[in-house]
């Protein structure tokens, strides 16, 4: 019995430890914005994983909740877009498989391509699924009971793993640099 009770102890004061070093742990150095936890790991900011926050994921879906049109050709031809006025611009999005996605319930009249910013607000919002795939955006001007005429499109990905981080804004230009649009959206992991 004097044996047992002797072992026990000796167990249990062996397994205890006075310095308090023997529990610490090397820390991470955490990338992406994420945050040091108390166990030496990392909680990482929405979109990235790993033990260091390093790896970025692909979104699930963006939302496009604001597109601002900045700059688009302002002449036909070297003709006004109307007879005696401006263009009156609005817009459609299509897929990459081109089906309409989006078509802008409103426009701006006689609005001016020189210098001029246009915001839209989607509503509802454009949520997208195939976030890397390539869609166009198509600047028309309204025409009421005539067909709108086309004005410029701009070819577009909702996410582009080339862009710094997940960017709530950001600009894209067609490539004659004659229509730009500034794009607002929201990421789901």
């Amino acid at each position: 019995m004097k044996k047992l009770i002797f072992l026990s102890l000796f167990l249990i004061f062996s397994c205890s430890s006075d310095n308090e070093s023997d529990n610490s742990c090397t820390p991470v150095a955490c990338l992406n914005g994420g945050t040091q936890t108390t166990d030496c790991g990392c909680d990482c900011s929405d979109g990235y994983i790993g033990s260091d926050c390093s790896t970025r994921l692909i979104p699930i879906s963006v939302k496009i909740t604001n597109i601002t049109v900045k700059k688009f050709p302002n002449l036909d031809n070297g003709n006004l877009w109307d007879a005696l006025s401006d263009a009156d611009i609005t817009f459609t999005i299509e897929s990459p498989s081109d089906i309409e996605i989006y078509e802008e319930p409103t426009y701006y009249n006689d609005a001016s391509g020189l210098n001029v910013s246009y915001p839209f607000t989607l509503d509802p919002a454009l949520t997208i699924y195939n976030v890397t795939g390539n869609h166009t955006l198509y600047l028309f001007d309204y025409d009421d009971l005539l067909l709108d005429d086309f004005m410029a499109g701009l070819v577009f990905k909702p996410y582009d793993s080339s862009r710094e981080g997940f960017p709530t804004s950001f600009t894209i230009s067609n490539n004659a640099n004659t229509f730009e649009c500034d794009f607002t959206v929201e990421y789901t992991w």
